[in-house]
């Protein structure tokens, strides 16, 4: 994120100001909802056991990691921001005040079995995510090597981190860079971006966006050697958020030749 960015998030950046506004409705928000009906179906479709996975710029949730957990050996998680770093260990350790994801964890084991789903169930997915988030790192997208250093993931996830680092569309292709470079030959990325906007709303406050579109993701993946032939790139609107400054996303999986 650029100096500007860098700053309104190391000042005024709140975790549980972002939890309660966006991850405490008694519902799924929608663009949560069209995230699980196209990551779930696709790693079932592939089949594929993966030995690490990444959530490069997770934020205080975990919520997106459900989907990972039978198809993932161990899953590391990564964020800027310390206190979001914070959230999750709370979450993880089962403390009091940890956020409550279980309408979300509920919700991806519905889309899995297609079936009700029962208490017991639950507890046994969250029991299980928990012994697979094995890492917490540090990142920063600024950087060549974001996480420090030169490791690679054969899956590669991250939601509305790079277009939210920064309101600069050609930064934003640098820093799309260093991140799909996190991702192995041969793996898999998972992309979520908002879709032409240019802030959200955390309260009062608001964040950037860097007001790209999905000709801007699908060209930031062919520069980073995806295979186009493999890439499932969607463009959704959604209504839940229009409020906050984005009424629409962009999707994106694909593979690295």
């Amino acid at each position: 994120m650029p100096a500007q960015s860098q700053n309104i998030y190391d000042q005024v950046w709140n975790p549980r100001e972002y939890l309660r506004q966006y991850y405490s409705k008694d519902y799924i928000p929608d663009d949560e909802e069209a995230i699980y009906q196209r990551l779930i179906p696709c790693l079932k479709r592939k089949g594929r056991r993966f030995t690490r996975a990444l959530d490069f710029g997770c934020g205080p949730t975990v919520h997106l990691l459900t989907p990972l957990v039978p198809w993932v050996e161990e899953i590391h998680a990564a964020d800027y921001l310390p206190g979001n770093l914070l959230e999750i260990r709370k979450w993880l350790a089962a403390e009091a005040d940890a956020q409550n994801w279980d309408l979300n964890i509920k919700r991806v084991l519905e889309i899995e079995t297609r079936a009700e789903v029962n208490g017991e169930q639950l507890e046994a997915r969250k029991q299980l995510l928990r012994s697979k988030v094995t890492t917490l790192k540090h990142c920063d997208v600024r950087q060549v090597h974001p996480l420090g250093d030169a490791s690679v993931y054969d899956l590669v996830l991250s939601a509305y981190c790079v277009d939210a680092a920064t309101d600069s569309k050609q930064e934003w292709r640098q820093l799309m860079r260093n991140l799909l470079a996190l991702c192995a030959d041969g793996g898999l990325a998972v992309i979520v971006t908002s879709r032409k906007s240019q802030h959200y709303k955390v309260g009062d406050k608001r964040f950037p966006y860097a007001n790209v579109d999905e000709e801007d993701l699908a060209a930031a993946l062919m520069t980073s050697g995806f295979d186009p032939d493999s890439a499932q790139i969607e463009a959704i609107q959604i209504k839940d958020w229009a409020a906050e400054g984005f009424d629409s996303i962009v999707i994106a999986i694909a593979e690295k030749r």
